[in-house]
């Protein structure tokens, strides 16, 4: 059984589930997603961690895709909740919209890190959805090195910006793949913060100072 960690969603996702039994197996699932793999994560694990029966969780959500659907819709929302000032040119907005919105990423990690072409292997639709939602989360990446440059929050040479990108979602992937087996007694919290400061060092040396102030502020948080 996968230890289910104390804190392992940032309080602005944990407030989206209830107590009710169909937000119950979501949440429960998505923890355990993201602490195991969707691969390897049985309906029996998440039945018995959110204490239902399996036949109650069934009745639900009939396979595990229907969860990685509605995952994903809640990913999706709660990104553009935190991206509605996406086109702000003020720097503390546009760091801490980064911020807020690295925390949805993280707490729904799994569906950027696991490789879903053998698990869904006869689920095209369910396969299509989750690589769409990867290439959305490539380009929004990619965009916001863009956009923070154009407004004088980084100062990157035309050249350099789509390197610069890759760079970060190279770190940013294999961070969220990499942490919890390379520091297993860490929180989530400090992981969390590790993966954003691993990007600010590739950023540093481009950083506006004002929008360097605002980065150390927030990881120190």
């Amino acid at each position: 059984m996968i230890e289910m960690v104390s804190n392992p969603l940032t309080a602005r996702t944990a407030q989206c589930f209830s107590s009710k039994t169909r937000d119950r197996i979501l949440k429960t699932s998505l923890v355990l997603f993201n602490a195991g793999s969707f691969q390897t994560v049985t309906t029996a694990m998440i039945a018995q961690q959110a204490d239902v029966l399996e036949g109650t969780l069934w009745y639900h959500f009939p396979s595990k895709k229907d969860m990685l659907a509605a995952h994903i819709a809640l990913l999706q929302s709660l990104f553009e909740k935190e991206n509605t000032r996406a086109h702000s040119v003020d720097p503390a907005t546009v760091v801490d919209g980064i911020f807020q919105s690295y925390d949805v990423i993280w707490d729904f990690r799994y569906i950027l890190r696991d490789d879903f072409s053998v698990a869904l292997q006869s689920e095209p639709g369910a396969l299509l959805s989750a690589q769409a939602v990867n290439q959305f989360l490539d380009q929004w990446t990619a965009g916001r090195v863009l956009h923070s440059n154009q407004c004088g929050i980084l100062t990157l040479p035309a050249e350099s910006i789509e390197s610069t990108a890759e760079l970060i979602l190279l770190i940013g992937r294999y961070w969220l793949d990499f942490s919890s087996k390379k520091y297993p007694n860490s929180g989530q919290a400090e992981l969390r913060k590790r993966g954003l400061t691993h990007i600010f060092n590739v950023l540093e040396p481009h950083l506006e100072e004002e929008a360097k102030n605002l980065v150390l502020e927030l990881l120190d948080r």
